[in-house]
């Protein structure tokens, strides 16, 4: 049975508003952690969490999918979190999160080349210029004045970038057993993370403080693990127009986490720049009925 009405709704709200919060809570500790340990925390933290719901709902085993793990461990595991982690250390929450949504428009650019039989249509493609404006209202003060937030918009992007690869890649190789690949996707990210920071990390990097160990830990099971078990249950009831709309959801409880937790209250530039941004996104993403 598809989900429709309120049992959708519901879900997506609780998708939406977990992953959302992952931004503040990344720049909670940015500052004071390596990324490379934030990364590694992060992911390890995440791969116990979705151990343990395998655990309880005796769902773990079945087929190893070690290519699949590596692949998807690499573009939707250590590389994002470590350009999202050195990102916000220069920008702030809200406007990282409304740059991570246009990864729906990023996908929807590499289908051109990657995916012929889904090429998008003059309504996408509407949809990619106007999202990639709201890009341009968002980062271009900053790019013009050379500011910090400009490098960490840029990296926010990257990080989109390699989740829409992976999104390519799962679209085309279709892997079995979602939930075994969500535990292979974290531990991969995670291990390969805590591999790069013993030579790139600075000493003493793992000396991380008992608030900070708490906040990741949150970031891992809360924002991580659970709305990617989440959301891999609702894709498999859901419609995938239905259940990509999680991503409109994301940057206003990144506002709301960000303003009650650092105090960082968005600028009227980016609420612009936000709103054309997914007003693109919007375009790009659906199909007129």
């Amino acid at each position: 049975m598809t989900l429709t009405g309120s049992a959708l709704w519901w879900r997506l709200i609780v998708i939406g508003g977990l992953w959302g919060s992952s931004f503040p809570l990344l720049r909670l500790v940015a500052a004071d952690t390596s990324p490379f340990v934030l990364a590694a925390l992060r992911g390890l933290f995440a791969a116990a969490g979705v151990l343990a719901f395998l655990i309880v709902t005796r769902r773990l085993g079945g087929k190893l999918q070690l290519r699949h793990w590596l692949v998807l461990g690499t573009t939707n595991g250590w590389v994002p979190n470590l350009l999202t982690a050195f990102a916000l250390g220069y920008i702030e929450a809200a406007p990282a999160a409304l740059i991570h949504a246009a990864t729906p428009l990023i996908v929807a650019l590499l289908t051109v080349a990657l995916l012929r039989e889904e090429r998008p249509g003059p309504r996408s493609l509407a949809g990619l210029l106007v999202g990639f404006a709201g890009i341009a209202v968002l980062l271009g003060p900053d790019a013009l004045a050379g500011r910090a937030s400009f490098t960490g918009g840029v990296l926010v992007l990257l990080s989109g970038l390699s989740y829409a690869l992976g999104t390519i890649y799962a679209r085309r190789v279709r892997p079995e057993s979602p939930a075994q690949l969500a535990l292979g996707q974290q531990l991969v990210s995670g291990g390969a993370a805590l591999l790069l920071s013993v030579p790139l990390a600075p000493e003493g990097a793992f000396a991380v403080s008992g608030q900070a160990l708490l906040v990741i830990a949150l970031l891992g099971i809360f924002a991580s693990a659970l709305p990617l078990t989440m959301f891999l249950g609702l894709i498999a009831r859901a419609r995938v127009t239905d259940a990509s709309m999680v991503g409109y959801l994301q940057p206003p409880f990144a506002a709301a986490v960000g303003a009650l937790l650092l105090g960082e209250v968005p600028s009227p530039l980016v609420l612009v720049g936000g709103a054309i941004l997914l007003a693109g996104v919007w375009l790009a993403t659906t199909r007129p009925r």
